[in-house]
């Protein structure tokens, strides 16, 4: 896997539909582009009912041309309340300060190089699949710095993903070749994780809230190369 292209002179914008026990319930629209210093993804994701639980949250990740990230920031929108999250990388630690209410709260923690971030929009299984070679039947296994409500702070965790399927799968401008993968948490109790069909860039084409694809979740329906 490369990524998807040279983003210095490229910037790659799309939305995403989102659902929740099948039906449409909001939507994300992103833009990945090209910096002095590396590159930026900037997107705004917003839930409405029927989702049990909605909020709006935008976000800008930053990374170097290598697609290793160096930053998050989460401005996370629930009715009349907000938090801010800024993440950084300090060379091999990851430095997080969250605010909220007036009030404020630090995490610090260990960042190698081989250690990844997952945060709620699919870009982020973009920047992992950018960065590992999958063939068929083919996985990784990595620590994880999960980011997530309700503080959006840090969990550290590990995480597996593995290519099960390939073949031609829908895409806004029409089928194209593309990867199906399974991802699961190896250090939680059961089979509980997602399924997503990615193309040969590692842009996320839908994705179900289950290993197999009877829960819809996220369904790219615009998708362009500026």
């Amino acid at each position: 896997m490369t990524g998807p292209g040279p983003m210095a002179a490229t910037a790659l914008s799309g939305r995403y539909v989102l659902y929740h026990a099948g039906e449409a319930c909001g939507e994300e629209r992103w833009r990945i582009e090209g910096i002095a210093d590396g590159m930026a993804m900037i997107g705004e994701q917003e839930t409405v009912l029927p989702h049990p639980f909605p909020n709006r949250h935008a976000y800008r990740v930053t990374l170097t041309r290598e697609w290793r990230i160096t930053g998050l920031e989460v401005l996370w929108t629930v009715g009349a309340r907000e938090l801010r999250a800024t993440h950084a990388a300090d060379g091999a630690i990851w430095r997080v300060r969250i605010e909220y209410g007036g009030h404020f709260r630090e995490q610090e923690g260990d960042f190698p190089d081989f250690c990844e971030v997952d945060y709620g929009t699919h870009l982020f299984n973009t920047l992992i699949l950018a960065r590992r070679d999958f063939q068929l039947e083919g996985e990784h296994e990595f620590p994880v710095l999960r980011v997530g409500p309700p503080l959006m702070a840090v969990t550290p965790d590990r995480m597996l993903y593995r290519c099960v399927e390939k073949g031609m799968f829908d895409a806004p401008g029409g089928p194209v070749p593309a990867s199906r993968y399974v991802v699961t948490l190896p250090g939680q109790p059961g089979e509980e994780g997602y399924s997503f069909w990615a193309d040969d860039a590692g842009i996320v084409l839908e994705s179900f809230d289950a290993l197999d694809r009877s829960r819809p979740w996220m369904r790219l329906v615009e998708y362009r190369r500026d």
